[in-house]
C-alpha cells in the first residue's frame, strides 16, 4: 500500500468563534476567506510536534507540508514511568493544559492549571493518562469561566499513581485546602453537636451546615491548612450515617522564597511551565511584581516581600542582574540530577530593599498574540460554509506565571 505524501492541501487551521467556540479544519483558502470578512483574525495551527501556534494570515499562507512533519526526534529509548498526564478534550475550545499532583500514597489529589485555554462553550472532558498503567481510577471535572478552564475538581483520587522522580522536570508547590465538597450528605446527624474532623488537621478549621433531617448541606473552610497528602475528612457522630467529603486544594506554585514553608510537594511538569526568574541559583515559578523596573517575588509591594528575582541563574548567584528577555525554561536550566523529591530550605534567599533600586529598566516582555475582534458579519468562505460569528478574542494566558493554579 502506497502512502500519499503530505502536501499543502493537508494543512488545516482554526480560530475561535464567540458563539461556536473553537472552529477547526479550515483550509488555507477558507482561512483567507475568513480574513477578508474579519481582518486581523488570529488563526490556530497545530504543527507536526503537536504544538499549538497562534499565527496571522500571512503566516498561514507561508505554511508548508514541512510544518506537518515532526521535528523533535522520536525517543526510542526506555522512558521511566512517572506521574500521569492530564488531557482536556471536547468543549469546543483549545489550549487547556495542567499538571497532576500526586501524593506519597499514589493518589491524584490536585491539578495545577498551567493554561486555561480559551473558546470553551461547555466544560471539556478531562482524561488521566498513565502510560505505564501503574495507576487508575482518578476522575476529574473541569470548571470553566469566560471560555477558559479555571478549576479542575478531583472527584475521585484513584490509586497507584507515581510521584515525581528526582531526574524529571518538576517544581515545588504548596497545597492549600480551600474548599470541601459534600459528595454524600448522609442522614441523621446531630447538627451542632457532631464534629467535623480533619485528619491530619494541619491547622485547618471547618464548620458545616445541615438540614432538619440531619443531612450535611455544605462545609465552610474557616482556616486553610497546607497538605502534602490526602486528608481524611469525616463526621464524629453516634447517630449519623454515610456522609462523605472531598477536599479541594489551591495549588500555590513555588511558595519559597516568598514564605518559609515545610509542607512542600513536587509537581511533575509534563506541560513545560515557564519560569519567572531565578533566586539563589534556583528556578522560581511564583508570582512577581516590579518596583522601579526591579523584579521581586510576590504579588505586590504591599505583600511585604523584598526578595529579588533575577533573570539568569548566574546573576541570581552573583547579585548582578543582566538585562535579558523573560526567561523560558530549557532542559539545561532544569539540572535534573540535582533536583530533590522533597525540597529542604538550607539557605536564606537574597533579600533586597526595593526602595534602593530606582534605575534598573523593566525587562522586555513579548506579549502573546491576541486577536482583535472585528464587526459581526456572516462570513461566506468557499468551498465550505464558515461559522456565522465574529472571531473570539482569547484571554491572555501568559507565559507560565505562578501563584494559584485556578
Amino acid at each position: 500500500m502506497t502512502i500519499a505524501p503530505t502536501s499543502k492541501s493537508n494543512i488545516k487551521v482554526g480560530y475561535i468563534s464567540e458563539t461556536e467556540g473553537y472552529v477547526d479544519n479550515l483550509s488555507i483558502a477558507e482561512a483567507n476567506a475568513i480574513e477578508k470578512q474579519f481582518p486581523e483574525t488570529v488563526f490556530i495551527f497545530i504543527d507536526g510536534d503537536n504544538k499549538i501556534k497562534y499565527i496571522d494570515i500571512e503566516e498561514v499562507n507561508k505554511l508548508t507540508a514541512n510544518d506537518l512533519i515532526r521535528k523533535d526526534p522520536c525517543n526510542v529509548a526506555p522512558i521511566p514511568c512517572g506521574p500521569p498526564e492530564i488531557v482536556f478534550f471536547g468543549g469546543n475550545g483549545i489550549g487547556a493544559e495542567a499538571n497532576a499532583v500526586v501524593d506519597e500514597n499514589g493518589q491524584l489529589i490536585a491539578v495545577d492549571i498551567v493554561s486555561g485555554g480559551f473558546g470553551y462553550t461547555v466544560a471539556p472532558n478531562v482524561d488521566v493518562i498513565d502510560p505505564c498503567d501503574n495507576g487508575d481510577g482518578a476522575v476529574l471535572i473541569a470548571i470553566i469561566e469566560d471560555g477558559s478552564v479555571v478549576r479542575v475538581i478531583v472527584d475521585s483520587t484513584g490509586q497507584g499513581y507515581l510521584t515525581p522522580k528526582s531526574s524529571v522536570p518538576q517544581y515545588p508547590a504548596v497545597l492549600k485546602l480551600t474548599d470541601v465538597r459534600v459528595t454524600n450528605p448522609g442522614i441523621n446527624y446531630n447538627c451542632g453537636v457532631d464534629q467535623l474532623v480533619v485528619e491530619p488537621a494541619n491547622g485547618t478549621q471547618l464548620s458545616y451546615n445541615c438540614d432538619p433531617f440531619g443531612k450535611i448541606r455544605s462545609v465552610n473552610v474557616l482556616r486553610s491548612g497546607n497538605f502534602t497528602s490526602q486528608p481524611n475528612i469525616r463526621m464524629n457522630t453516634n447517630t449519623g450515617l454515610n456522609a462523605d467529603f472531598a477536599p479541594v486544594f489551591d495549588v500555590v506554585r513555588d511558595p519559597v522564597p516568598v514564605e518559609v514553608v515545610t509542607d512542600i510537594v513536587q509537581v511533575f511538569d509534563l506541560v513545560g511551565l515557564n519560569i519567572n526568574g531565578f533566586v539563589n541559583g534556583k528556578e522560581y515559578y511564583g508570582n512577581v511584581y516590579f518596583v522601579d523596573g526591579v523584579k521581586f517575588a510576590g504579588t505586590s509591594p504591599n505583600a511585604g516581600t523584598k526578595i529579588r528575582v533575577f533573570e539568569t541563574r548566574e546573576s541570581s548567584i552573583s547579585g548582578v542582574n543582566v538585562r535579558v528577555n523573560p526567561t523560558v525554561r530549557t532542559d539545561e536550566d532544569i539540572a535534573p540530577s540535582t533536583q530533590p523529591t522533597t525540597q529542604t530550605i538550607t539557605a536564606e534567599p537574597d533579600v533586597v530593599d526595593p526602595s534602593t533600586f530606582t534605575t534598573a529598566p523593566a525587562p522586555t516582555v513579548s506579549p502573546d498574540p491576541t486577536p482583535t475582534p472585528s464587526p459581526t458579519v456572516d462570513p461566506t468562505p468557499s468551498p465550505s460554509p464558515a461559522p456565522d460569528s465574529t472571531p473570539y478574542t482569547p484571554p491572555d494566558t501568559g507565559g507560565g506565571g505562578g501563584g494559584y493554579g485556578y
